[in-house]
């Protein structure tokens, strides 16, 4: 990677420039050059693939963990920063101008639309086959993550930028669906045209399968659809890839990890304990994964945040440069656990529940080591419980719980005032003002 530091440069400009941005507020430098002489360049084009890397795992995926996180009792708040604690309350009272749901909704939208610049100049410069195919299926999973966190937080989201910024919104089907169809196209393009060594010196980095990844992100966004067997499918293609390497966001000194930055090197936020979970969801004495993420009692959240216990942060988020998953295999697992039991093969769903229960050799760690479960395998209903809760513990501060509260428990009633103790306080986070002040397509906001 011998040319790494300068297309970082490179790419760090054109992030701070804000070419990404639905505002025309540039003054030509007649020294620098345009974005689309950058852009229009292979080099340039790996100067952004290796920009919207340092953009994702430092900003948006702070985001992605961070609002989701505090909204589902992941996360205590322990600052009294009005937009942390907005987020905590939720309910009716979380108002459209905080910056809890404006920084995911801004951070995103910029991370999607640098990946939409990637696409575009993947299909306009002259690249070499397996440079091309790199480059797309690159530019289309971080396009497909980008828009698959908006729609776990919003009801609607724009499914591409507008250079104007009155983007059109679509719903939920469609832009599942949209995530759908650009992985499999970074699926196909790879397949067509294997990666070029070029593209993987230069841009990929040494903890990162892009194969085994846009697989994961299928199993997920097919799962999330209601397409079974393709999300079990996809799954398979990732837990069953004979290459070892395990995706993750790394960090160093210059781009720490960013939820330890708000946990342990700050006063904002803790781990509640036991993961936040109450009621039968506590997690059963013995459960590996309550050391493996969570450290000692660290006190108690603010009062008027829900004033919860609070533990040490550990697992993938207790250093500086401590590496977090782009996904986990125990989510995988999971995934097909779920997509069978609501396919209603209970047999093979509580078989892929026990594997993750019984899971002692988790190459990152995460590992249960309880014993097979011994609830009602013959009810559809008991398995699905188990499963959301394994989800819980397994993907904890992954962003998923927001999502997944959501999809397995449609009918809980969100209360409309302010409420810390619930199992999620909204189920969809209003419209930022700065859009709608912005953007006249803006739907209407979820009443909840």
């Amino acid at each position: 990677m011998k040319n790494i530091k300068i297309y970082t440069i490179i790419g760090a400009l054109l992030i701070s420039s804000g070419l990404y941005t639905a505002c025309d507020t540039e003054f030509e430098n007649p020294n620098n050059p345009t974005e689309d002489v950058v852009l229009g360049t292979k080099e340039g084009l790996f100067a952004l693939a290796t920009g919207i890397r340092q953009y994702y795992s430092v900003t948006a995926l702070r985001q992605i963990i961070e609002a989701p996180g505090i909204t589902t009792r992941e996360l205590g708040v322990t600052n009294t920063f009005l937009n942390i604690n907005e987020l905590a309350k939720g309910g009716a009272e979380l108002p459209a101008e905080s910056g809890g749901i404006t920084n995911p909704w801004v951070d995103l939208l910029r991370a999607k639309g640098m990946a939409e610049s990637l696409i575009d100049g993947a299909n306009a410069v002259n690249l070499s086959p397996g440079t091309k195919s790199g480059v797309l299926a690159y530019g289309n999973l971080f396009k497909a993550m980008s828009l698959g966190a908006l729609v776990e937080m919003f009801e609607q989201a724009p499914i591409n930028n507008a250079a104007d910024g009155a983007a059109e919104f679509s719903d939920r089907a469609t832009v599942l669906a949209s995530c759908i169809s650009l992985l499999e196209e970074a699926k196909s393009a790879m397949a067509s045209a294997p990666i070029s060594d070029e593209f993987k010196s230069t841009v990929l980095w040494s903890d990162m399968n892009l194969e085994k990844t846009v697989n994961a992100f299928l199993s997920r966004y097919y799962l999330l659809a209601g397409n079974y067997t393709e999300s079990i499918n996809a799954a398979n293609a990732v837990l069953n890839n004979s290459d070892a390497t395990n995706s993750m966001w790394v960090f160093d000194a210059n781009n720490q990890n960013p939820i330890w930055n708000r946990t342990v090197n700050s006063a904002d936020l803790n781990p509640q304990t036991n993961f936040g979970l109450l009621g039968t969801y506590i997690p059963e004495a013995g459960d590996g994964r309550i050391n493996f993420y969570l450290g000692a009692d660290a006190g108690f959240a603010n009062l008027d945040a829900g004033g919860q216990a609070l533990s040490e942060m550990l697992g993938f988020f207790g250093t500086s440069t401590a590496s977090i998953p782009i996904y986990l295999n125990g989510e995988m697992l999971l995934n097909k656990a779920e997509a069978y039991a609501r396919d209603n093969q209970l047999t093979n769903a509580v078989i892929q529940l026990n594997l993750v229960r019984q899971k002692n050799n988790d190459p990152l760690g995460v590992n249960a080591n309880l014993p097979a479960w011994t609830g009602n395998e013959t009810s559809q209903a008991d398995i699905l419980e188990e499963i959301y809760k394994n989800r819980c513990i397994e993907l904890f501060l992954t962003g998923m719980r927001f999502e997944d509260s959501k999809r397995f428990h449609p009918n809980f009633v969100v209360p409309a005032v302010a409420n810390t103790t619930n199992e999620r306080n909204r189920n969809y986070y209003p419209y930022p003002t700065v859009e709608r002040e912005n953007n006249p397509n803006t739907p209407a906001d979820p009443s909840i």
